[in-house]
């Protein structure tokens, strides 16, 4: 059985509503973009005026935290040989440490110069290590 055209018409205009709407008006939400630092130290400008992620590596003896403040740090993150100077204003996850992988929401400054953020997720890699050398160990006495 056929549809009539008038239904054929409401679905038409329903569908094209919805992806109209997704297209135009999603730009503004959801979605931000995600880089890696080397990345932004290669086009800086590109990134200004913008709220992205970013990931990189803590460099090892950059942390600092402001004498007095519960939340005020700047460290550098690397990713190839790029480092970028940050300035975090919240507090750090129990699982940020030097040496470990984060991910920064926040913007750079005006100068460029520094990635302003106050939004945080660290990796903790010691204990996947941890566990994958626990099931290796497990392995080698259970296959022997």
């Amino acid at each position: 059985m056929a549809l009539p055209w008038t239904t054929k018409l409401v679905v038409g205009l329903v569908v094209g509503g919805a992806a109209s709407y997704l297209l135009f008006a999603g730009d503004s939400e959801g979605v931000m973009e995600y880089v890696y630092v080397n990345q932004v130290m290669e086009r800086p400008a590109h990134f200004q005026g913008r709220t992205f992620k970013v990931h990189g590596t803590v460099v090892e003896g950059t942390v600092k935290q402001k004498v007095g403040a519960a939340g005020d740090y700047t460290f550098e993150i690397q990713r190839d040989g790029e480092k970028l100077a940050v300035h975090f204003t919240n507090m750090v996850p129990d699982t940020f440490q030097e040496g470990g992988e984060v991910i920064l929401t926040g913007r750079l400054s005006a100068d460029g110069s520094t990635f302003e953020s106050d939004e945080m997720a660290a990796k903790c890699p010691s204990k996947y290590e941890e566990q994958a050398e626990a099931n290796r160990d497990g392995a080698a006495v259970g296959g022997g």
